[in-house]
């Protein structure tokens, strides 16, 4: 706001001061704009009039002034006058190009025409997506015929439908087009922009009058896709994995008539690690081709961030792995790179019966992009391709067919309940995955390699690991510098996750079984999926990981318990849980639910469910006494005919009710705190629970209801 308010026009941001976006938004009143006022008298009485607010207060006028000011730097003018020269005709036209400069212009959209500034944004940061990583993929369009189209020629109405159809939403989908005109760095292409509402979300609100409330909103999501005729390629940015699958599938379905039972998108992943042991590529036989050379004539690495990069190129007769070693030493950089983030190489070959040599050049930028998609000849393309994969650079997306996700599913629910974004090559191992069938799959991609491990000798520590002359292998050095010898260079290749399509993965076993689904309750270890009928009536649905550690239950069960009011639920949990409830709900291990040995994959049977969730649904609502079942040396669950389970963490809370159950069926409910407390290291048994545990605690479970310094369970 500040230097908005030095370099703006004082009417422009009084106006921006004024409006407001909603009923919602604090609203800064009281101002009112001077006539004749001198433009450095009014700056001062616009700041001082602001200096009357919070921080908090001005929050939305902050944001506001921000996204103002990003499409009036940099770039963002020419983001804006883009998108504008397509949306604006005549006199809103000729409005804009009045306006004194970039920022008059950027602030002038944002006030009188939302919309457009915000598909401006949209464009703006189109072309930074790729850089987003787990936001990104990239499909390539295998058609042999490109059609010729542009924006105006997409029947927006048929693919925000057919969207609509694939994602299962239940509110309206809109879709807005672009034509993205040729530039210096990207030929001209088609962006479109998705705008669909997430899943029903709630958040708690402190009222005015000091009671809390809940708001139930629907979240806006959005995703970017940029179509590029001439690469053959659909680009999209979203939040969620299957978002991005299913928006690209749509756009082929609609736009471009491909039939995607026959040809569908492919989605291609390159690893450029090879390099890190040698630059020399081998020859593959490939039928109908002679090969005669090939060999990297550019490397560009990252130097610790992508800020700083090293860039090594030669010449066409030049061995590039040669000049590394001459000008900068064995063991160099290029070959102890963290990542590459561009290869360059040539290959010199002909085809069988054509005397001509002919020269293939292959960039590889990145692990999702290529120019060999902007090649026109389709034999040269497939030759690139077949090249990559002979060398292990391309590894192209293939669907986990349901007899692998069958075989493959019990260690894949203990990838995902670990809760960890990555993974070594060792525990992919000892899990008994094959992480390249998994990249393939889209649920892992490469991310680095361990330079620190943990050494498992008699004196433990910290050992370095280094390049090795071995191919495939690399040489672990002691705290001394004591060499250690070789280990296989893929048990210490880091992985990262894709967290959120390896829950996709999951649940849509889960989601056959449901007749209503979503919900309003999000965790990151808790999702309600939906619901599911039993006798009739619609029991709630979750899905949950990590139902082992004691602080995500303590979490989890204050939440749930919060939340009662939508009946009994069933927990579905990713790990072999041992606790039979989370607050009202009964916890079930998904494995135990589920059939792999079904032709068709994996399938949950609900009548596995419906039988757990009945012989446990007592237990859930309090069951006939009140009892202490323990599920481990430090977890326990207290049940209370007529109030929800709650979950006990530790040995002080779980022996503290103990007692009090015990005293409670003994018919002589009231404890002395003395006796109660003895050997808990604590007189007060407040002190066994969380702080902000303790008012859904005190006074519900237990409490003191008789006399002074006596204590008993409330049932």
């Amino acid at each position: 706001m500040k230097s908005l308010l030095e370099d703006g026009p004082v009417a422009l941001v009084t106006e921006l001061i004024l409006y407001q976006e909603s009923d919602a938004e604090p609203w800064v009143d009281g101002f009112a704009p001077a006539a004749d006022e001198p433009d450095d008298a009014g700056r001062d009485r616009i700041a001082q009039w602001l200096g009357k607010f919070s921080r908090e207060r001005l929050q939305p006028l902050e944001e506001r002034c921000s996204r103002v000011r990003h499409l009036a730097e940099g770039k963002g003018p020419t983001s804006l006058d883009t998108v504008v020269g397509q949306q604006f005709l005549g006199g809103a036209l000729a409005t804009y190009r009045e306006q004194l400069d970039a920022l008059c212009r950027s602030a002038w959209t944002y006030l009188h025409h939302r919309s457009v500034f915000e598909a401006a944004e949209s464009f703006h940061f189109a072309r930074q997506f790729r850089d987003h990583g787990k936001l990104y993929d990239a499909f390539e369009v295998d058609l042999d015929r490109i059609p010729a189209i542009v924006a105006a020629d997409i029947n927006l109405q048929t693919l925000a439908e057919r969207i609509t159809v694939r994602l299962e939403l239940t509110t309206a989908c809109t879709v807005q087009a672009l034509d993205l005109p040729l530039t210096a760095d990207y030929p001209a292409s088609i962006m479109l922009i998705i705008r669909h509402g997430g899943a029903l979300s709630s958040v708690f609100h402190h009222r005015d009058d000091g009671h809390r409330g809940t708001i139930y909103y629907r979240p806006p999501n959005e995703a970017t896709l940029i179509f590029t005729p001439s690469l053959r390629l659909i680009e999209i940015c979203a939040d969620s994995p299957l978002v991005r699958q299913e928006a690209a599938q749509a756009f082929a379905e609609v736009t471009l008539g491909q039939d995607l039972s026959r040809r569908p998108l492919t989605w291609r992943r390159y690893n450029l690690t090879r390099f890190r042991n040698s630059f020399r590529l081998p020859l593959p036989d490939v039928n109908g081709v002679d090969l005669h050379d090939a060999r990297v004539l550019e490397a560009e690495i990252r130097l610790g961030s992508w800020a700083r990069k090293l860039v090594l190129k030669v010449g066409k007769d030049d061995d590039i792995e040669e000049v590394a070693t001459s000008y900068l030493g064995r063991n160099n950089i290029l070959q102890r790179a963290a990542s590459y983030s561009s290869i360059s190489i040539a290959v010199t070959y002909n085809p069988l019966g054509d005397a001509k040599v002919r020269t293939l050049n292959i960039t590889v930028t990145g692990d999702k992009r290529s120019n060999l998609q902007n090649n026109k000849d389709p034999d040269a393309r497939s030759l690139g391709y077949r090249l990559l994969q002979e060398w292990g650079i391309l590894s192209a997306f293939r669907q986990i067919n349901p007899d692998d996700l069958g075989a493959m599913l019990p260690a894949m629910l203990l990838l995902y309940d670990r809760g960890e974004s990555k993974v070594s090559g060792t525990y992919l191992r000892e899990l008994g995955l094959d992480p390249e069938r998994l990249i393939e799959g889209g649920l892992l991609e490469r991310c680095g390699r361990q330079e620190i491990v943990l050494l498992d000798d008699a004196d433990g520590g910290d050992g370095t690991v280094r390049p090795s002359a071995t191919p495939g292998m690399v040489r672990v050095f002691g705290s001394f510098g004591e060499d250690l010898g070789e280990h296989p260079a893929a048990d210490l290749t880091l992985y990262e996750i894709n967290d959120d399509w390896l829950y996709e993965t999951l649940t849509a076993l889960i989601r056959p079984i449901l007749n209503k689904r979503g919900g309003e309750f999000r965790d990151p270890d808790l999702t309600l999926l939906g619901t599911m009928q039993i006798n009739g009536a619609a029991v709630p649905v979750y899905f949950g990981r990590r139902l082992d550690d004691l602080k995500t239950l303590r979490r989890l069960d204050s939440a749930l318990r919060a939340r009662n009011s939508a009946g009994v639920g069933i927990v579905l949990s990713a790990c072999v849980a041992t606790l039979g409830c989370l607050g009202p709900n009964v916890v079930v291990p998904l494995h135990s639910a589920l059939s792999c040995e079904e032709p068709d994959g994996p399938v949950l049977s609900r009548d596995a469910l419906e039988l757990a969730f009945r012989s446990q649904r007592k237990l859930a609502v309090g069951g006939d006494l009140p009892q202490v079942l323990r599920s481990g040396r430090q977890s326990a669950t207290l049940h209370v005919p007529g109030k929800d389970p709650l979950f006990l963490a530790g040995n002080q809370q779980i022996v503290l009710f103990e007692r009090l159950v015990a005293a409670a069926i003994a018919g002589s409910p009231d404890i002395q705190v003395k006796e109660l407390m003895e050997g808990l290291g604590s007189r007060n048994p407040s002190h066994a629970f969380p702080r902000d545990a303790r008012t859904t605690i005190m006074g519900i479970y237990i409490g003191s209801v008789t006399k002074r310094g006596y204590w008993r369970l409330l049932t």
